[in-house]
This record gives structure tokens, C-alpha cells and sequence, in this order.
């Protein structure tokens, strides 16, 4: 694995260089360098792949198109009769003993008696207290309750897929610090170590520098394990067995500003989760309405063409047979079924009140959530303005420090802390980025308009 080396040795342009392109981070050469990938993996990539391959989301969409499905088939099918076909053949063989009027007796062993059926019958319920519309209803409800779990899951899985990618990227960008930094304390110790030699440098200053390189060869290791996590955890959003080995694309992360008021237009209609208390809602009420449908009259038609056969060795009959069509009405009225409707309806409209309780409180939620997660974003955003023009003033800083104290104008333990300082403002900046980013997406999936991120990253010019 490469290192991005900075002499000291070399000349303050060449550090100032080095420092610069640390901190922007602007270079896709020195990203693969660190990381030893070099084949891009921009966000755009990113969040199609997610909406193509992640397992929970296309769940989601199966469970969409069996709500659909049963909608469109298992809805209608209360409307219509109900055909079944059936046939029987029975056989039996008896000893039997009949007296009959006048004292006649007739006895006979092993008498056989056949029977053969056969019919099409047709039963088509009329009315039994609004059943069918409602069951219709019911899976209309769980279609739109199934696509708004769909559109709550796509939802979450772009902001989870987006932070996941940038989170990679700041981790390779930290990487790739720690890298410069641990380069920059070998120099030091190199430079260190050829001041023993002549006698300008004394042993405390070269152990400082050597407790400093360790520290330095730690935090680095420490650093690729934090890494190694993030393109474990964008792997597995990507739907990929293992990690993700692409470099993230050097492009800058959507930032275009977010009005308060345009997030909340119609936020009713666009968050998922107040869509699915509505469904809920929804779903109650039907209940309430299916639970008192048994206690209406039912009324159904029956119609149907039979043929039988019979044969019987010992009844006064001995054959009988039978062809054609039967018709009907029957009318049953339910007077108990073993608990009383009025408190089945009680229970009802309890539920639908509490699911009109939790719709009131989504749809408040979601408003306070949105203005809250603006504000978020406001103060994060300008935090890493703040960060970004912070670590303008720590590079410069630490370019005139390092310079000084190669003219031996400084001691070693200023140079030092010039360098932590800067490694602290480079940390504290991409924090802050990522920070402002994540409070971003919190904003937008608030608002339910996540597919905003996606319309911005296929627009956004390609990496340079």
C-alpha cells in the first residue's frame, strides 16, 4: 500500500501542496492511493444499486403486488356465485328382515344397495349486511397501507444508502489524513535522528518523536478497522456479500439549500408514515362496519342440475332415479352467536378511536419533525462553514510552524502540537460535513421527499 509522503526535508512548497490536497481531499489518484482501489463508486451508483438489489426493500415491493393482487381478484370474488361440481358412489351389502302390513315378513340375505350422484350447483349470495363491499374495502385499504410501507422503506433506504456512502468517503478521506500525518512523523523522526548524529537534537526530543510515530502508526490502524466498517455496512445496504472495494467518487455532496416551506407543502400526501396511520384508521373503521355485518338478514340463491341412480335388492323401490334442475331462496337471521353485538361494536369504535388518535399524532409529529429537522440542518450547515474556514487557518498555521522549526526558530514540542491541532481541525471538518450531510437527509425524509436526493445526484456533473 502506497503512502502520500511529505518530505520536510524537501522544501515548504512542496508541504503546503501535500497539506492542501489533504484537506480538500480533491484528488481521485490520492484516494486510491491510500486505499488501493482505484475504480470510482459514485452516489448516484450508489442509491440505484440499493433500490435494485436490497433485500428488505424489494420485500417491500413483493408485499406491495400481493396486496394488489388480492385486491383485484379476492375483492370482486364476493360478488359473484359460488359453482361447485360433486358426484358420489356408494355400495353396500346387507342381511336384511321387513314386515310389512298383514304380517308379511320378507327376509334377505346379502342384499346389495347402489347408489350413484352427480350434480352442478350454484349458490350466489344476495345480501348478508354489506360484507362483500366491505372486504373489498379492507384489501383496498391494505393495498394502499402496503404501498405506503413500500414508499416508507425506499424512503429509508436512500437516506441509509446516502449516509453510508458518505461516510465512506469521509473515512478514505480520514484514511488518507492519518497516512500524511504518520509520513510526516517518520520525516520528523528522520530529520530527528540526523540532529542526534551531529549533536544539535538532544535523546528526549528523539524519544518525544518516537512516541509520536507510534501514536501516530496507531491511530492509523485503528483507522483502516473504522473503514473496513463502513464499506462493510455500505456493502450490506448494497445487497454485496462482502464489503464494497470501490473508492467513493470525488464529488462534492448535494447541498442545495432546503426551504422550511416547501417541505412541509403537502407533507400530508408525501410522508409515509402519516399514510400508513391513515391506513390504519381506515382499517378500523371496516372492522367496526364487518363486525356488526353478521347480525344483518343473509339471503341467497341456490340453483343446480342433479342426476341420481339408486338400487336397492330388499326396499319396496327397487330402482330410482332422478334428473334435473333445482332452484331456491333461503333466508337466515342471525339471533345469537354467543356474544352480544352491542359490545362487539364498543370494542370497534375503541379501536378506530385510538387509530384516530394516532393519525392526529402523526400528522402533528411529522410537521414538528420537519421544522426540527430544518433547523438541524441550519446549524449544521453553518457549523461546517465555520469547521471548513477553521482548518483554512490551521493549515497555514502549521505551514509556517513547520517551517520554523526546520530554521530551528521552534521546539520540537510546538511543531508537534501544530501538527495535532491541524489533524484535529482536518477531523472536526469532516465531521462537520458529514454532520450537515446526515442532518440533510434527516430533513428530507421528515418531509418525505427523499426522492429530492435522487433527482439531485442524477443531475450532479461526473467526478472530475
Amino acid at each position: 500500500m502506497r503512502k502520500v509522503v511529505c518530505f520536510l526535508g524537501l522544501g515548504g512548497g512542496r508541504l503546503r501542496a501535500a497539506l492542501r490536497g489533504m484537506a480538500l481531499a480533491a484528488g481521485a489518484l490520492a484516494l486510491a492511493a491510500a486505499t488501493g482501489f482505484a475504480q470510482p463508486l459514485s452516489l448516484d451508483a450508489v442509491l440505484k444499486e440499493a433500490l435494485e438489489k436490497n433485500a428488505a426493500y424489494l420485500a417491500a415491493g413483493a408485499d406491495r403486488r400481493f396486496a394488489e393482487q388480492s385486491h383485484s381478484s379476492a375483492g370482486v370474488a364476493g360478488y359473484l356465485p359460488r359453482v361447485t361440481a360433486n358426484g358420489a358412489y356408494t355400495w353396500s351389502e346387507q342381511d336384511t328382515r321387513q314386515e310389512r302390513t298383514g304380517n308379511v315378513v320378507e327376509e334377505r340375505d346379502g342384499a346389495q344397495s347402489v347408489s350413484r350422484t352427480a350434480g352442478v350447483n350454484a349458490r350466489w349470495t344476495l345480501f348478508e349486511g354489506f360484507a362483500a363491499p366491505l372486504e373489498q374495502k379492507s384489501l383496498r385499504v391494505r393495498r394502499d397501507q402496503a404501498r405506503a410501507a413500500e414508499d416508507q422503506a425506499r424512503e429509508e433506504l436512500l437516506r441509509r444508502a446516502a449516509l453510508s456512502w458518505a461516510d465512506l468517503a469521509r473515512q478514505t478521506r480520514l484514511r488518507a489524513a492519518r497516512d500524511t500525518v504518520l509520513s510526516v512523523s517518520e520525516e520528523r523522526v528522520r530529520i530527528l535522528e540526523s540532529r542526534l548524529r551531529s549533536g544539535s537534537a538532544g535523546r528526549p526530543e528523539w524519544l518525544e518523536g518516537q512516541v509520536d510515530r507510534n501514536a501516530d502508526r496507531a491511530a492509523l490502524v485503528q483507522q483502516d478497522a473504522a473503514l473496513l466498517s463502513s464499506r462493510l455496512a455500505l456493502g450490506q445496504l448494497l445487497g454485496r456479500g462482502g464489503p464494497v472495494t470501490e473508492t467513493p467518487a470525488d464529488a462534492g455532496l448535494p447541498a442545495a439549500p432546503l426551504d422550511r416551506l416547501a417541505l412541509t407543502a403537502g407533507l400530508e400526501d408525501r410522508q409515509p408514515a402519516v399514510q400508513l396511520a391513515k391506513a390504519e384508521r381506515d382499517l378500523a373503521s371496516t372492522a367496526l362496519w364487518q363486525a356488526a355485518a353478521p347480525w344483518y338478514p343473509r339471503l341467497e340463491a341456490n340453483a343446480g342440475y342433479t342426476y341420481s341412480l339408486s338400487n336397492n335388492d330388499a326396499g319396496l323401490v327397487r330402482e330410482n332415479r332422478a334428473v334435473g334442475p333445482t332452484a331456491g331462496l333461503q333466508l337466515s337471521v342471525n339471533l345469537f352467536d354467543g356474544e352480544l353485538p352491542w359490545r362487539v361494536a364498543g370494542r370497534g369504535r375503541t379501536a378506530v378511536r385510538a387509530a384516530e388518535l394516532r393519525l392526529r399524532e402523526a400528522r402533528t409529529g411529522a410537521e414538528a419533525e420537519v421544522v426540527r429537522a430544518h433547523a438541524a440542518w441550519l446549524a449544521a450547515d453553518s457549523a461546517a462553514a465555520l469547521e471548513r474556514e477553521g482548518l483554512g487557518y490551521a493549515r497555514e498555521n502549521l505551514d509556517l510552524t513547520m517551517t520554523r522549526w526546520k530554521s530551528g526558530a521552534l521546539s520540537y514540542l510546538e511543531a508537534r502540537m501544530a501538527q495535532v491541532k491541524y489533524l484535529d481541525a482536518f477531523t472536526r471538518a469532516e465531521n462537520a460535513q458529514y454532520d450537515a450531510f446526515r442532518a440533510r437527509l434527516d430533513a428530507l425524509a421528515a418531509a418525505g421527499r427523499m426522492e429530492q436526493l435522487l433527482a439531485e445526484t442524477t443531475s450532479a456533473p461526473a467526478a472530475r
